[in-house]
């Protein structure tokens, strides 16, 4: 990527931007969440809040463009609404390695619940950690893995920590949150926005990162073909993934609703699942969407356009207290405060000569 940070808190983030076909050093601040551009080894603050100084070259256009793009998917990925389309990750299951180990622990058939609760804290600490914390929870993940392993109904060898499964895990996380976007903002991606949630995406996700040979695409094109020969050759029907689909369709009773509710439960339960599974599938690949049991029609199609509409407006009008995830409504907040104290401090130490002279 040309020059390298000599700052361990500084991450790089974007590799290619808009208007430049050149690597361009964009670095990202783990604990302030502000962007900087590297160059013969000084760092340079790039602003991007409304009260920036316009760029003044078509790599500062760029440069900011990309640092803009960066946030934008970060806030998104913030919002609890994004959790509605989380069944497009059973596309997951529909890789037999991964259906084995997930078959082997029982926990999405006998703890469905409890299982997703877990993610979802996992989630929040590797995207709104502190560096500390992500790096505990990504060695955590990964020693806890090395146990899932075995061997398939089909004789096939499996461990989690295969390139192959490992990195089909990251891939269908990313394609669910790059899928939701347009749904719940109703803005369009384009090839450059592609490239920049992918980096986005990587640069979260770093230290679950396989090297070498097995290491993750560069490119979002890569990793789209990537996705489209996993569908047409890799993945397949099976019982783990009718299961999962079944636990969507008619959920249990989560332990945190009391016994006592279960008759309304009866009654919502599937009425909140079918909505779930309506916006899931339908950011789900078709190719993955035509290994379930539910065939979509073009009623599925009004239905999905009915409740995107109600997700998007909840986006734009929810306050961030209700809507952003718990880490990420701290964080947010902290950087809210750390940009008000910032906006306190002077631009320069040195003496004020309006202050001097007669004093009347």
């Amino acid at each position: 990527m040309g020059s390298e940070s000599t700052c361990p808190w500084l991450e790089p983030c974007a590799r290619r931007v808009a208007g430049d076909r050149n690597a361009v050093n964009i670095y990202h601040d783990r604990f302030t969440h502000r962007f900087y551009h590297l160059e013969d080894g000084m760092t340079s603050l790039i602003e991007t809040d409304n009260d920036s100084p316009p760029a003044t070259n078509q790599r500062e256009l760029a440069e900011t463009a990309a640092a803009a793009r960066f946030e934008k998917f970060r806030w998104h990925g913030a919002s609890v609404l994004m959790g509605l389309f989380g069944g497009a990750l059973f596309d997951q299951v529909a890789l037999p390695s991964v259906a084995a180990g997930v078959e082997s622990t029982g926990r999405i058939r006998n703890a469905t619940w409890a299982r997703a609760i877990r993610t979802a804290a996992s989630d929040q600490l590797v995207f709104w950690g502190t560096e500390a914390d992500r790096r505990a929870e990504f060695s955590r993940l990964k020693l806890l893995h090395r146990d899932v392993k075995g061997v398939t109904d089909d004789g096939e060898r499996y461990s989690a920590l295969s390139p192959e499964s490992w990195n089909w895990i990251l891939t269908s996380t990313f394609f669910m949150m790059h899928n939701s976007y347009t749904p719940m903002t109703g803005e369009r991606l384009t090839a450059d926005d592609d490239q920049a949630f992918w980096e986005y995406f990587k640069a979260a996700t770093v230290g679950l990162h396989l090297p070498g040979k097995s290491a993750l695409p560069e490119t979002y094109c890569e990793l789209r073909e990537n996705y489209d020969e996993m569908a047409r050759t890799r993945l397949r029907a099976n019982d783990t993934l009718d299961n999962a689909v079944d636990s969507l369709l008619s959920p249990p009773r989560p332990d945190f609703i009391p016994a006592v509710a279960s008759p309304l439960w009866r009654l919502i339960g599937p009425v909140a699942g079918h909505g779930v599974c309506i916006l899931s599938f339908g950011i789900m690949h078709p190719g993955v969407r035509a290994l379930t049991r539910v065939r979509w029609t073009r009623r599925h199609e009004i239905e999905f356009r009915v409740l995107t509409a109600g997700v998007r407006f909840a986006f734009r009008h929810l306050p961030k207290r209700l809507q952003y995830s718990p880490l990420a409504y701290n964080r947010w907040r902290y950087e809210e405060l750390s940009r008000s104290y910032r906006s306190l401090g002077l631009t320069s130490f040195a003496p004020d000569t309006r202050s001097r002279g007669c004093p009347i």
